[in-house]
C-alpha cells in the first residue's frame, strides 16, 4: 500500500504545480482542462465536452460560459446538426493553453532526470495498478 500513496501524492504534487501556473493566469484548473481538450479535439460539442471532463453538462455550460466571456472559446454552429454548438478555441484561448502548460511542463522536466529505464518501468507498473482497479470496479 506505501506505493499506491506514493503515486498518489505525486499526482497530488503535479496537480498542485498546474493549479498554481493555471491560478497565475486567472484561470482554473478545469477551464485549463477544457481548452486543452479543445486544442487536442477541436469543434467538440458541448456535451462531448462534458464527457471528456467527466462533468455534467450543467457544469460544462457555466464552465464554457465563463471562457466564451473571457474570450477563449467561441460557440459555432455545426453544419451536419444545426441544433448543435461546437466549441472552438480564440486565438487568445490558444495562447493561454498553451502559455500554462509550457510553464507547467517546464516545472516538470526534472523529472526527467530519472532514468528513462525506471521511468518506463514505473509506468508500467502504474498502468497496472489502474487496470487492477478498473476490473475490481467492474465486478462490483
Amino acid at each position: 500500500m506505501k506505493s499506491f500513496f506514493h503515486f498518489e501524492q505525486c499526482s497530488e504534487k503535479i496537480h498542485h504545480y498546474l493549479q498554481e501556473e493555471a491560478t497565475k493566469r486567472d484561470i482554473t484548473t478545469v477551464q485549463l482542462f477544457a481548452l486543452g481538450t479543445l486544442k487536442r479535439e477541436p469543434h467538440l460539442t458541448l456535451g462531448e465536452l462534458a464527457e471528456r471532463l467527466q462533468v455534467n453538462k450543467s457544469t460544462m455550460s457555466g464552465i464554457v460560459d465563463r471562457l466564451v466571456k473571457a474570450n477563449f472559446l467561441t460557440r459555432g454552429r455545426d453544419e451536419g446538426n444545426r441544433r448543435a454548438l461546437n466549441l472552438q478555441l480564440t486565438s487568445e484561448g490558444l495562447a493561454k493553453v498553451d502559455d500554462t502548460y509550457d510553464v507547467f511542463f517546464d516545472r516538470l522536466e526534472a523529472v526527467l532526470e530519472i532514468d528513462s529505464e525506471e521511468l518506463r518501468a514505473m509506468l508500467t507498473t502504474h498502468e497496472k495498478m489502474i487496470a487492477l482497479l478498473e476490473r475490481k470496479g467492474e465486478t462490483e
